[in-house]
C-alpha cells in the first residue's frame, strides 16, 4: 500500500512536469500547484513504511518550496485585485 501511495506521488510530479513542459501549463496554475503538493505528500506517506533520510529531506524541501511559491502567487493575485479595485 505504501509503495502504491509513493508511486502516485511520482506520477503527480511527472504530470506536473509534463504539463508545464509539453502542454503549456503555467507554473502558477492551480493544477500545477496541486500536483506539486500531492507529489511530496504521497512520497512522505510512503516513507512511513521504509524511511530514507535523503528522500525525506528532499520531499520536505519540495513541499515547503511549493507552499511558499503558492503563498507568494496568492499574495500577488491579492495585490493585483486590490490595485484593480482602486483604479
Amino acid at each position: 500500500m505504501y509503495d502504491l501511495i509513493g508511486l502516485i506521488g511520482v506520477i503527480a510530479y511527472l504530470a506536473a512536469y509534463f504539463g508545464v513542459q509539453l502542454m503549456g501549463w503555467s507554473p502558477q496554475s492551480p493544477r500545477y500547484f496541486a500536483l506539486n503538493l500531492a507529489g511530496p505528500a504521497c512520497i512522505l506517506v510512503s516513507l512511513l513504511h521504509s524511511f530514507n533520510l535523503a528522500s525525506f529531506v528532499t520531499q520536505c524541501t519540495w513541499l515547503v518550496l511549493t507552499l511558499f511559491g503558492g503563498w507568494r502567487a496568492w499574495r500577488r493575485r491579492q495585490a493585483a485585485a486590490l490595485a484593480e479595485g482602486r483604479a
